[in-house]
């Protein structure tokens, strides 16, 4: 999940393009300002000549100067403010305007911590990295066809499909998980890309895994004793927007990958973040395979939807002779 230092600089070239531009239209506005508003820039001065002023003053022993110049700063601003009103233009039309106020388009919190928004670059930056991109354009809900269905598994995946689009309609109003289970080759993988396509459409992170590479990944993060690198895996992971899991099951089950899908499973949930998993396993074999407390959580959790029809994948390469 890490970039390489060419990524991050071409991210970051992007942040430096949202604060000129801020820095610009903030320049824009205030020239139109000033032609409209003459006072406002002498104002100005007069703030800059009672800074001095007062400097002089604090200089000189007078304990009163910074609150003489705090009291008047203030009533000066009062008045730009008033003349910005009065003229039509609203207080904070001088202000520089961020797409993300909190980090002010710098990607950090304090200079330190990356902000939300530098995260869901990154998690985006690496969706459109990967091959996933291209397979959402021709996995999608407009490219999705009833033809390989008999009419009594078209009523049946009617339903599902249903729930999958409600699933992403209202994304961003509820929590949700989803569990989608079945034989090989009946579509699932191709409704959790059309559930990724209108949720990453709509701005939201999503991180997508397969099950083996996703394991694979923590095992490696793990153990490699880069505590920051891991940190931050963990913490997409946990915070995403939505957290794919797919084909559960075809990895090595152990200790670790139960422990580490509980934690995953747990804290989502506890953060109200939604995740889609699918499995070609049953019942039985996700409760022999994982532990109690996942088996639990999963079923609990999650609202699960079996696509039960006949193999697509062999429907397809018949119609094909």
């Amino acid at each position: 999940m890490s970039l390489t230092q060419l990524q991050y600089d071409e991210i970051m070239r992007a942040y430096e393009k949202r604060r000129e531009q801020s820095r610009h239209d903030a320049e824009k506005a205030r020239r139109e300002v000033d032609a409209k508003i003459p006072e406002y820039s002498k104002i100005d001065d007069e703030i800059t000549d009672l800074a001095t002023e007062c400097a002089k003053k604090a200089v000189d022993g007078d304990k009163d100067a910074i609150i003489t110049l705090k009291n008047g700063i203030a009533a000066l601003v009062k008045k730009q403010e008033t003349l910005l009103k009065e003229n039509g233009f609203a207080n904070d039309f001088l202000e520089e305007k961020h797409v993300c106020p909190d980090c002010k388009d710098t990607g950090y919190i304090n200079g330190r911590e990356k902000c939300h928004c530098l995260r869901q670059a990154i998690l985006r930056y690496l969706y459109r990295q990967s091959n996933i991109e291209d397979i959402l354009q021709r996995e999608n809900f407009s490219t999705l066809s009833y033809d390989y269905y008999t009419d009594t598994e078209c009523e049946r995946m009617k339903g599902i499909i249903g729930e999958c689009r409600r699933f992403a309609d209202d994304f961003e109003n509820r929590y949700e998980n989803i569990l989608l289970y079945g034989n090989v080759g009946v579509g699932k993988t191709f409704l959790t890309n059309c559930m990724a396509k209108e949720i990453l459409d709509k701005g939201n992170s999503v991180i997508y895994f397969t099950s083996i590479r996703l394991f694979d990944t923590l095992s490696r993060e793990h153990f490699s004793y880069d505590f920051d690198e891991s940190r931050d895996l963990q913490y997409d992971i946990f915070t995403c927007d939505l957290l794919i899991i797919d084909d559960l099951g075809t990895e090595s089950v152990n200790s670790f990958v139960a422990s580490r899908l509980f934690d995953i499973l747990n804290e989502r949930d506890l953060r109200r973040k939604s995740t889609i998993i699918s499995t070609n396993l049953s019942f039985e074999e996700l409760g022999s395979r994982y532990t109690e407390r996942n088996f639990s959580r999963i079923f609990g959790n999650y609202k699960i939807l079996n696509p039960d029809v006949q193999d697509i994948r062999i429907k397809k390469r018949r119609s094909a002779f």
